[in-house]
């Protein structure tokens, strides 16, 4: 009886192990089937795209039973949702805590509606893309006003008004986008006076274009070539009443957040992960921008343009839920729900938030109330459920910088590779310590003063100091090292210095070889160590091949070229005078970039400005080192030096060209025998 009971004891352990283990696939099958959406990603702190827990799952499908008809622009005001629906020529209206409480308004007036928007008085704007129009109607569907072409001179005989989407603020003006419309978005006022043009996308110059500009006058570029800028896709606008824009085609800069004066006030506008087929952008209950692509996917962003989560997708092979067909518009409800319409399929796709999208948009709830300690606790608990977020470290940065943690936010900033904020941060931290520092260092620089006076008024009884300079005479003595030190009477008399290095031999190759040395050392310091704040280049991530190819190969290509083409134009420099004074140019690099690469780590980007103009400073002044020590080394006049340098460039440029053609046939050779010796081989075996 005994054995019996432990025999039953231990086959009841035994189900219930295997219960536990299978209990949860069980429970929780048809959630992870049905609810769980494409895989969610962020960036994590280096950049990189890592997947993280699913930010929103899949909801409802709605609106099946309405047969929706190539519905073009969705918008939610007041739990209701407004459909522009352009195959039936109405505007759908469905109550969302009763989707069986749905109207219709404007099927006598509209022809193609493929925007739709409704106002704080709940008045409902169309933009009617058939009738060229946007139309006002009433809550109730009688219809307002209409706004045709403006008559306006200032608008323009030959200005495009196809009404494609349409917004307006709580002044009443009106902000259309008008398809072709490449001078901005239209704005008219409330009685339908033209008020002129919002905001304009600038056109891109490429090095094609500046080719273009030097070849050919405007009238000929207008003729042959289409130069004109992007125009907006989409608008949306926020409680605020800032206007925010999409364009296509273009891969920085796509999303825009507009001042009044239509500028993109964007804080992350140059470093925001973007797409070039963006469709609809809406925003969120927090300020946090929606972005949709015509491929499905989702991105959230916080009001600065840093992504919080990206997320969704197309259904490519079969129709899933949650997965797009031909996505058109976004929406957001006042309860974080994300509503996507699918033109194709007439439905609205609903995504609702998970928990860790929920704790996100309390952070940020409380970041923008001021409540920084509370957003602080939230963020921390985001990192530890996403591991290595850069969206979390910012966050965690802001609530530091707020809290006038400085240093705290200023070591989360740098995880996170946010330069803006950590230079805010950092200029604090100096500025604090500056404070805290200014007196000793006023005492330090008076004792350093009285102390050298002193040491002045010791040598004039005693001259101590001519030992000392005795010794770094003696030590200058050594030829190279004399040589080296050449390199401060060069920069200051470039043409004297060069006559030495060609009649008098004042330096070596050996010497010179070392400036080429140093110059790229200095060089390399400064393209791989700058502070970050103006760092653009990690040393871990960047081939060192490709850091010595793009020192020393323009610099080989100079000297060859430079004494080949002077060779055939009467020029008196050998080789050695092109190479010593080629290397002796460089001494600005070799002299004063070390000085700009330690600035890089104790200025701000409010003092960029000083780093940027002694960078071009001691490029300019090498290039008229350069300049003049090929005047004096070849005996050539101003415009045949001029003439020189342009020749040399030129053949720099044929050597690179002729490189890649026999690259470019040596690889194809190689690929013809191999697949010859290849199938030989396989011949024989």
């Amino acid at each position: 009886m005994k054995i019996k009971n432990i025999f039953h004891i231990n086959l009841l352990k035994i189900m219930l192990v295997l219960l536990c283990l299978f209990f949860p696939y069980i429970l929780f099958a048809e959630i992870s089937n049905e609810n769980a959406t494409a895989y969610t990603y962020t960036l994590s702190e280096d950049g990189t795209w890592i997947r993280t827990q699913d930010a929103y799952l899949v909801g409802d499908i709605l609106f099946k039973h309405i047969n929706l008809k190539s519905p073009e622009d969705m918008f939610i005001k007041n739990e209701k949702i407004y459909i522009a629906e352009s195959g039936n020529s109405q505007i759908v209206i469905v109550d969302l805590e009763n989707i069986n409480n749905i109207s219709y308004i404007g099927k006598n007036f509209l022809s193609l509606p493929t925007g739709v928007f409704v106002d704080d008085k709940g008045r409902i704007l169309v933009a009617d893309y058939g009738l060229k129009e946007v139309l006002m109607f009433s809550e109730e569907g009688e219809l307002i006003k209409r706004y045709k072409r403006p008559e306006s001179i200032i608008f323009g005989e030959k200005a495009n008004y196809n009404p494609k989407k349409v917004v307006s603020d709580k002044m009443g003006n009106i902000y259309i986008v008008s398809e072709g419309s490449y001078d901005g978005i239209i704005q008219i006022s409330e009685d339908g006076e033209f008020l002129g043009y919002f905001g304009t996308n600038k056109t891109e110059i490429s090095f094609e274009q500046v080719l273009l500009n030097i070849l050919f006058t405007e009238e000929q570029q207008a003729q042959l070539f289409n130069i004109i800028p992007k125009t907006f896709y989409n608008i949306t606008i926020d409680d605020e009443g800032l206007i925010y824009t999409i364009t296509q085609g273009v891969t920085q800069n796509a999303i825009k957040k507009h001042n009044i004066s239509g500028n993109n006030i964007l804080k992350q506008a140059n470093n925001m992960v973007s797409e070039p087929n963006f469709v609809d952008i809406t925003i969120g209950n927090y300020n946090q921008i929606y972005a949709l692509t015509d491929t499905g996917l989702i991105y959230e962003y916080d009001s600065e343009g840093n992504l919080i989560y990206s997320f969704g997708g197309r259904a490519i092979s079969a129709e899933r839920n949650g997965f797009l067909t031909v996505p058109v518009s976004i929406a957001v409800d006042g309860n974080d729900n994300v509503y996507v319409l699918d033109k194709e399929r007439g439905i609205v796709h609903m995504f609702y938030p998970t928990v860790l999208t929920n704790m996100t948009h309390q952070a940020l709830m409380f970041y923008k109330k001021g409540q920084y300690l509370e957003s602080m606790d939230y963020w921390k608990e985001i990192l530890k459920l996403t591991g290595r977020s850069r969206m979390a470290h910012n966050g965690l940065g802001k609530a530091y910088f707020q809290s006038q943690n400085y240093e705290k936010a200023a070591e989360h900033f740098k995880i996170a590779n946010n330069r803006i904020d950590y230079s805010e941060a950092f200029w604090e931290i100096r500025n604090n310590w500056l404070n805290n520092n200014i007196g000793f260092i006023l005492i330090v620089l008076v004792l350093i003063g009285l102390t050298w006076q002193f040491i002045k008024i010791i040598n004039k009884k005693h001259n101590f100091l001519n030992n000392i300079k005795y010794f770094f005479n003696t030590f200058r003595k050594i030829n190279v090292l004399s040589d080296i030190l050449y390199m401060g009477n060069f920069i200051r008399h470039p043409i004297d210095s060069s006559y030495d290095i060609k009649h008098k031999k004042k330096v070596s190759i050996m010497s010179a070889t070392v400036v080429y040395v140093l110059a790229f050392i200095a060089f390399v310091f400064n393209y791989l160590f700058k502070g970050f704040i103006f760092s653009t280049q990690n040393f871990r991530d960047v081939s060192y091949v490709y850091v010595v190819m793009i020192f020393f190969l323009p610099v080989g290509l100079w000297i060859i070229s430079n004494y080949l083409v002077s060779t055939l134009s009467d020029g008196e420099g050998k080789f050695r005078d092109v190479y010593c004074t080629t290397a002796y140019s460089l001494s600005p690099l070799v002299l004063f970039m070390p000085v700009v690469t330690l600035l890089s780590y104790i200025l701000t980007l409010n003092e960029g400005f000083i780093i940027q103009f002694a960078n071009i400073g001691i490029w300019c002044w090498l290039g008229i080192l350069i300049f003049l020590s090929l005047k004096e080394i070849h005996n050539y006049s101003l415009s045949k030096v001029i003439g020189n340098i342009f020749l040399t460039l030129f053949l720099m440029f044929v050597i690179i060209i002729a490189y890649f053609i026999v690259y470019m046939l040596g690889n194809e050779t190689f690929n013809f025998f191999y697949i010859i010796v290849k199938e030989a081989v396989y011949r024989i075996e």
